[in-house]
């Protein structure tokens, strides 16, 4: 649907988006914008509802049409209009937004984006549709975007070092993982390359990229492993990680050169699209060693002895740990710095983790932050305390000043899985003396969870907001439908 919209000046834009029967997906975008925004309305399915739903604020010149689409691919939805609503600004709020938007100083976000969902849940085949990921970054708090490959060294672009999964499968054992390879197989046929186009357009967008890895991810239970494992990983067995009483594990080990190497090159790979720095994906993929015999070795070495009757915290088994994920930052720090000079600008590629939330956490997968801060090899740190790999899951707070902030390392501590959770997190963080925030698997398709998400670089924002809580959805409901009445005592959706 196409509806030019006539007016000149600042406006507030708002869509009257329809939910009568399951729920109502909308794409939509200026004529003059790069991509469309997802907006929905899942609410009135009951009753039918129009959900009153913030598109933007833009500037408009007069000659501007607004384009509605439903989601059509992967998975289709609805798509209702009921109305297009247009809120002029006033001249302080325009100036008010403008000063806004000029301020660098509440950009200290860092996001996620997994590199898989938006294929397995969208299958996008179109650039435009790509750049939809990062569209909703524009105009935010967000300072850095780690733009991940999903796990191992499987990839979604044409790579000379990474896997492509399930190119050659016709059979797939869930309906996105088909989405994902006809997603790669469209762009792959238009000789598209989808890793940079993503980088260019967070770039377009005002923010750094770092591109990341998972060290796990490198397999998974039946029936989904003949999609995620690659040739490295099925061809190198003698190079898995071992748990103390011999359990093979689906990791590969980093006390492996040859593993810290592949995954080096890989980085390298990534980084020449354009991107500002690599990034570690802790919180996806430890350990990177255990008691394999790679790690045996380094441990006999190092202190004489072997694993026998050692307790995993045993000083001397952390000890070697460090030494491990040391040694892969240092290899790291050194192609970055090889890949700035190839670039020919001052510019320092930097290098980033996603980290656990203390020292103990850490230490036990040898990420030894202290260590790694001391000796120059980590530029940023987003601290996730949650799940995977979380041992005590706590944030401790005078541990990360006491390392980062003299050294003048950022460290982003992330929020929870709902809205009022992230706000408090946010406000714990700068508490605690955090730089900034961050967001792990940032945007959803719910604007109204996204806007204060968006803006916790605004510290007032964040207290004001866990004061007086999240203003509440505005929809308005029918009557009468056709000649169907809605509200009534027996409403006609019961037959349903």
């Amino acid at each position: 649907m196409r509806i030019p919209l006539g007016v000149h000046g600042w406006y507030a834009i708002f869509v009257g988006l329809f939910c009568g029967a399951n729920r109502s997906v909308a794409w939509v975008k200026l004529n003059t914008d790069v991509a469309p925004l997802q907006r929905s309305n899942s609410y009135g399915e009951y009753y039918g509802a129009l959900r009153d739903t913030y598109f933007k604020v833009a500037q408009l010149h007069g000659n501007e049409t607004i384009l509605i689409a439903p989601q059509s691919s992967a998975v289709p939805s609805a798509c209702g209009l009921g109305y297009i609503k247009l809120i002029p600004l006033t001249r302080s709020e325009i100036a008010g937004l403008q000063a806004d938007r000029a301020n660098a100083s509440t950009r200290t976000m860092t996001v996620t984006d997994d590199g898989f969902g938006i294929l397995n849940d969208r299958r996008p085949t179109t650039v435009e549709e790509l750049l939809a990921e990062v569209e909703p970054f524009r105009n935010t708090d967000v300072h850095t975007l780690i733009m991940e490959q999903f796990g191992g060294d499987k990839v979604f672009y044409p790579s000379a070092v990474g896997a492509n999964p399930g190119m050659n499968m016709d059979d797939f054992p869930d309906a996105g993982h088909r989405n994902y390879v006809e997603s790669v197989k469209a762009f792959e046929k238009q000789k598209i390359n989808p890793l940079k186009v993503l980088i260019d357009g967070a770039h377009n967008c005002g923010l750094r990229v770092h591109v990341g890895i998972r060290p796990a991810g490198t397999s998974w239970a039946p029936p989904f492993d003949e999609f995620w494992e690659t040739p490295f990983f099925k061809n190198h067995p003698e190079w898995y990680c071992v748990d103390r009483d011999g359990t093979v594990t689906t990791r590969m080990s980093w006390a492996v050169p040859e593993v810290r190497r592949h995954s080096i090159e890989l980085l390298r790979e990534m980084v020449r699209f354009g991107a500002d720095g690599a990034n570690i994906v802790f919180n996806r993929g430890v350990p990177v060693s255990l008691y394999e015999p790679a790690f045996k070795k380094l441990l006999h070495a190092k202190y004489g002895i072997d694993t026998a009757g050692l307790e995993d915290t045993d000083p001397r088994i952390l000890a070697v740990r460090s030494d491990i994920v040391t040694s892969f930052f240092t290899e790291l720090r050194a192609m970055l710095n090889e890949e700035q000079k190839r670039r020919g600008d001052s510019k320092r590629l930097q290098a980033s983790v996603i980290a656990f939330g203390n020292d103990y956490d850490n230490s036990w997968y040898g990420i030894d932050i202290r260590r790694l801060v001391n000796a120059g090899l980590l530029d940023q740190i987003m601290v996730y305390p949650y799940d995977i790999g979380a041992l005590k899951g706590t944030v401790d707070y005078a541990w990360f000043r006491s390392i980062c902030n003299a050294r003048g390392v950022p460290w982003w501590p992330s929020g929870a899985y709902n809205t009022m959770r992230t706000l408090n997190s946010a406000a714990d963080a700068y508490d605690g003396g955090a730089p900034g925030v961050s967001l792990f698997d940032a945007f959803g398709s719910d604007i109204d969870d996204w806007l204060p998400q968006s803006r916790m670089g605004h510290r007032a924002e964040v207290r004001e907001l866990l004061r007086t809580g999240l203003p509440h959805d505005k929809y308005y409901f029918f009557h009468t439908l056709g000649n169907k009445v809605m509200d009534g005592r027996f409403p006609p959706v019961w037959g349903g």
